[in-house]
């Protein structure tokens, strides 16, 4: 697995802070080209297994391991795994 591969998300600030409080543990993304091309099919081929939260476009940032991804009709699943901590 190729640890250089790391997804990098920026969020509305309401959308990070539930994450770095623990309580949203999935984050969504329309199924579109797109999105596929940029996390699924990496997913797929155990390309990237961490992603990095942006806090809006501010330096605050937190890492998790990318737990499982799934791919559904509409849209993309990013299931957290365990926080690795700032970057």
């Amino acid at each position: 697995m190729n640890e250089a591969l790391v997804l990098h998300l920026v969020l509305k600030h309401q959308y990070y802070d539930a994450i770095d409080r623990g309580e949203k543990t999935v984050e969504y993304r329309n199924n579109t080209k797109y999105w596929r091309r940029r996390i699924a099919a990496k997913w797929n081929n155990n390309g990237i297994n961490k992603v990095v939260f942006h806090k809006g476009f501010t330096k605050t940032t937190v890492t998790f391991q990318i737990k499982d991804v799934i791919v559904d009709e509409d849209t993309i699943e990013i299931h957290l795994g365990a926080r690795q901590g700032d970057v």
